[in-house]
């Protein structure tokens, strides 16, 4: 008896958990900045993405998301740095937490990343793919089925990243382990779809 009360709840409650779940996709653009050594030997440049959402809850979900940046290099004489263009193509998952689910939704995220970075070759950045711990946080609000919010992102670089070269284009050891020097951030600007 209490095997078919325990199943009968389960069905009670199955819809309306479902309806409170959700399926997003977003599209994203904003601005990407590096930090510490390439800090002030790049530009701020463009960021762009695209996130799928799965939000079984109201409170937590997943998101699988794609983020690309491009951010030029200046000339470092000092560092034997080329002027170049920088790019990155990242991959990443996440855990999302809603902070107060409602109409307008406050929200940090956290979770594993694999980041590729190429096109920096003439300022001594070589092609590298970087195990990366994306975090942040953002605010998004529902109007119908459309979403509108944003998003400050923060990408710490796990794996060495040389940031500069000995004059014959090799790669020096201006750099850092575990992140700190080569890690960078996005801010963006969200706009996307809900299905429920």
């Amino acid at each position: 008896m209490k095997k078919l009360l325990v199943a009968l709840a389960a069905l009670a409650l199955a819809p309306a958990a479902m309806a409170d779940s959700e399926f997003s996709v977003v599209l994203q653009g904003g601005a990407s900045h590096y930090t510490s050594s390439l800090s002030s030997g790049s530009d701020t440049g463009a960021a762009y993405g695209v996130r799928l959402g799965m939000l079984p809850t109201p409170m937590l979900g997943l998101e699988l998301g794609y983020l690309g940046t491009q951010n030029n290099i200046q000339q470092s004489l000092d560092t034997g740095r080329e002027a170049s263009t920088l790019k990155t193509n990242e991959g990443y998952a996440d855990v999302r937490l809603n902070v107060l689910p409602g109409a307008v939704t406050p929200y940090v995220f956290g979770g594993y990343g694999l980041t590729w970075v190429n096109g920096g070759a003439a300022s001594g950045v070589p092609n590298k793919t970087a195990n990366t711990l994306p975090f942040g946080g953002g605010v998004e609000g529902n109007i119908g089925a459309f979403k509108l919010g944003g998003r400050f992102q923060y990408n710490y670089l796990f794996d060495r990243i040389y940031t500069g070269s000995n004059g014959s284009g090799t790669p020096t050891t201006i750099g850092a382990d575990k992140g700190g020097s080569t890690d960078f951030w996005t801010a963006s600007v969200d706009l996307g779809a809900s299905f429920r």
